[in-house]
């Protein structure tokens, strides 16, 4: 791994690299120590009369810095090089970086005040919202990577994560240094618990503030899809937990009750409410990250598709029980008899639920054990007799309240179904704009493939 530091001779610039040095030491990476000399200092040396001598002069001293730094750090086990640029530090640091190829930029933060930031800027900020590799950003209280106990214990990871794009980034970084040296690594998974509920359709009463059963069991279930097999001789634990408040102030007091040695997160991460409100909870992370570096991962723009055909094992198929809902029961099975699979079919008994479901109960119209046990007996009798020759498991869901359009849609999202299969009866024109769609209502929101099968009377 190619890591790049960030010096300008000040004590955070020293500091950044060597929590640089420590890092590569564990990871058997190499580290290049950049030095930015800045346009100011040349417009200044060019209106003085000795102009050219003291440029000379300035960039021998700059060189001569920047050796006694690399042969400070320098050790057998990790090779340092040097290298200066002239310019902006932002643009150049981003520009040597992308010319090298370095995995990582680091660079120290001088904790400015506000006000101070807003006059003269800060390039740890700045660099953040630009860069397209990761970034780790090292707060003024640190200037070693787990100094207290030694680098001979597993690196403390803290992932923070929020379903977003930047999560995978994150994912993928923790993923190389545990394939490096070892690691302790948490992902943490904060939710906005008003989001969730209305994504998988639960009903209350729900504590707001506390882990919720079914919430946790999807969220847990999505990170450990999303992480596949993770290598490394270090632990892995997964944690949900409901975020109020300011998310990176949760993050920051979860890795530091934990001794995190770095906190990883996607650059552009948002949560909830804030994804619309709030600046990005990055932005917040560069400042409020006390004593705990900070690696911003950027999500990837514009990666390839998927080199492999992406399989279908398990397939939502809700019906309304009429004759033209049921005709898309036998295409949800032939979807997955291919392999082997699981179809889920679903009915919606709608009914207005109470505003909102999560807090309050509304019993008006709420089917009986007698009716929902009816109802489960019809879906059964869908089920094609030669299913289960075929290897197809089939389960019944009975949805009891809410529009249909978005029941189905939450169902798929508690089901973890890979597609839904439906029917659509053929409305069109004026009679559509008056009783709607649910087929339509179903592609609109749905966040999986949608087969819709036509009406016979097209």
């Amino acid at each position: 791994m190619k890591i790049l530091a960030a010096v300008d001779f000040t004590p955070r610039g020293t500091a950044a690299a060597q929590v640089a040095v420590d890092l590569a030491r564990r990871i058997q990476g190499s580290v290049e120590l950049v030095h930015v000399t800045g346009p100011r200092a040349a417009d200044i040396l060019a209106v003085a009369a000795d102009a050219g001598v003291l440029d000379e002069g300035a960039r021998a001293d700059v060189d001569a810095r920047l050796a006694a730094e690399r042969d400070r750090l320098a050790r057998g086990d990790v090779p340092v090089t040097v290298h200066v640029c002239d310019g902006e530090n932002e643009p150049s640091i981003l520009r040597r970086a992308q010319a090298v190829d370095a995995d990582l930029i680091v660079v120290g933060s001088h904790g400015r005040s506000a006000l101070r930031r807003f006059l003269f800027g800060s390039f740890g900020d700045d660099a953040v919202k630009v860069a397209n590799r990761p970034i780790l950003v090292l707060p003024p209280e640190v200037d070693r990577l787990g100094a207290t106990e030694g680098a001979g214990r597993p690196l403390r990871l803290t992932v923070a994560l929020d379903g977003r794009a930047g999560g995978g980034a994150s994912i993928a970084f923790a993923r190389e240094l545990a394939d490096r040296t070892p690691c302790d690594v948490t992902f943490l998974r904060l939710y906005w618990a008003p989001e969730e509920y209305l994504r998988l359709g639960l009903t209350g009463p729900r504590d707001l503030f506390e882990p919720d059963a079914d919430v946790v069991a999807d969220l847990d279930r999505q990170v450990r899809l999303s992480l596949g097999f993770f290598p490394g001789s270090g632990t892995t634990s997964i944690v949900v937990e409901p975020a109020w408040g300011d998310p990176a102030t949760k993050i920051v007091d979860f890795a530091r009750e934990r001794g995190a040695d770095l906190v990883i997160v996607g650059a552009e991460s948002r949560h909830g409410v804030a994804r619309i409100k709030h600046p990005a909870v990055a932005a917040k992370l560069a400042h409020a990250s006390a004593g705990i570096p900070v690696v911003f991962t950027p999500a990837k723009e514009g990666s390839a598709p998927g080199k492999t055909v992406p399989a279908i094992h398990s397939v939502l198929a809700p019906t309304d029980l009429s004759p033209e809902s049921n005709r898309a029961i036998a295409f949800a099975y032939s979807m997955v008899a291919a392999q082997s699979g699981i179809v889920e079919l679903c009915y919606v008994h709608e009914r207005a639920l109470a505003a909102p479901a999560y807090v309050y109960e509304r019993t008006e119209g709420k089917l009986s054990a007698e009716e929902r046990a009816r109802l489960e007996g019809r879906l059964r009798e869908l089920i094609p007799r030669d299913a289960e020759e075929r290897g197809i498991t089939t389960h019944v869901t009975v949805v009891d309240g809410g529009r249909a359009g978005e029941a189905i849609v939450q169902a798929s999202e508690r089901l973890v179904v890979d597609a839904i299969v439906m029917a659509s009866h053929g409305k069109g024109g004026a009679l559509r704009a008056i009783l709607g769609s649910v087929s339509h209502a179903v592609v609109e929101r749905s966040r999986r493939p949608v087969v819709v099968i036509p009406s016979v009377d097209r």
